[in-house]
């Protein structure tokens, strides 16, 4: 163990002196002893510190305030080069006095300070608690990643891989070593095959029958024949059958009766149209199944719904059939036949003060007397207004 030094010792007192643990006279015949090397021995360590014992330091006079310490001789010595010493004095002349037993300190109650000498196992001071430790520094030990492995690959896409490519490759050879170009094809040059003509081979066919090209339908109007009487002296003859055209003929009349019949109801219904009054028992039937919007009504409601609604509304109306347009279909099993025409109408509408010109596709149905059951128009092909 290191001996401890009177500089140590000052030391030590000089920071219990700024602590204010000791006076300062006390401080001063501390260090008068310290000087004259009268060595002061250290107090004992605390029980748990690991140190050799050390011998309590003998009682020091702890003089009143008021009285002052007895002086003790002193020696001239080199002065400490410690600035936080205060200088050393010595008296003058040299003179030594006797030494004075110290006196028994006189304690103030409640009041201790160390009498601890020497080096303390511990500084008084605080710790510089800031400071952080040096932590040794530790090399981590590189270690080298393994390198990067595939994972094994399933064989069958290889398999598969490999069997396209040399299907694709026999494909290619096939394409190309068995489609040969004919040389009859690609030679400019003829040769003795060319010029030998072969007739084509001809298999068994059937007879081909030339049919006469179908005639347009003629319409022929014959008269009827008048039967002629053979004498009475005549050899009978067995009776041919009579030709199959006199109901034909009538057939036909009919049909071109019955048209020309409905476009004459039609002209004379348009014409009857233009203006009030109008008798809609004339060209409908008792009962009648639809009549533009109307439907299941009678030639009297008809009368009212055009007085109502049409008559002051239209006027100067006009409606005609567009030539080329009118179709009869054959009679049914009750007699009744349909019409289908464009029907042309223009006006001058009440309301709107403006002339309207419509178009639009008509159906009508006439019973067996020609009267009208069904009237109604199916579509509305025109709609203009001008001024």
């Amino acid at each position: 163990m290191e001996k401890d030094s009177s500089l140590d010792t000052l030391r030590q007192l000089k920071e219990w002196l700024d602590a204010g643990a000791i006076t300062p006279q006390e401080f001063a015949e501390l260090k008068q002893k310290l000087v004259f090397n009268n060595p002061v021995p250290a107090a004992p360590v605390a029980p748990a510190a690991p140190e050799p014992p050390i011998s309590p330091v003998p009682p020091i006079s702890n003089s009143p305030l008021g009285t002052p310490a007895t002086a003790e001789p002193t020696a001239t010595i080199a002065p400490i080069e410690d600035p936080l010493l205060p200088p050393v004095l010595t008296e003058p002349g040299g003179v030594s006095q006797p030494a004075v037993p110290p006196t028994p300190p006189t304690g103030m109650p409640g009041f201790s300070h160390p009498l601890e000498a020497g080096r303390p196992g511990t500084s008084p001071s605080q710790e510089d608690t800031f400071v952080t430790p040096a932590t040794a520094e530790t090399e981590e030990e590189y270690i080298e990643d393994a390198p990067y492995t595939a994972p094994a690959k399933s064989p069958l896409g290889t398999i598969l891989i490999i069997g396209g490519v040399l299907l694709l490759l026999a494909l290619v050879a096939y394409l190309m070593l068995g489609s040969r170009d004919s040389e009859r094809l690609t030679s400019t040059t003829i040769t003795a095959a060319d010029s030998v003509a072969t007739p084509p081979e001809i298999g068994p066919q059937s007879e081909q029958i030339d049919l006469p090209p179908a005639a347009a339908p003629e319409t022929i109007r014959v008269a009827p024949a008048v039967p002629v009487t053979p004498p009475a002296d005549s050899v009978a003859a067995p009776a041919t059958p009579p030709v199959d055209e006199a109901p034909a003929v009538s057939s036909a009349a009919d049909e071109s009766a019955a048209q020309a019949r409905i476009e004459g109801v039609l002209q004379n219904y348009y014409a009857d149209l233009q203006a009030s009054p109008f008798s809609a028992s004339s060209y409908f039937a008792p009962k009648v199944e639809r009549f533009y919007l109307q439907q299941n009504t009678t030639p009297a409601a008809i009368n009212a719904e055009l007085e109502k609604t049409h008559f002051p509304e239209f006027l100067e109306a006009q409606s005609t059939i567009e030539p080329g347009t009118l179709k009869v279909s054959p009679p049914v099993a009750d007699g009744s036949r349909v019409v289908t025409f464009i029907e042309k109408s223009s006006a001058l509408r009440q309301s709107m003060q403006k002339h309207q010109q419509t178009a639009a596709q008509v159906r009508v149905r006439f019973d067996k007397n020609f009267k009208i059951v069904y009237l109604r128009q199916e579509k509305l092909l025109e709609n203009t207004f001008s001024d």
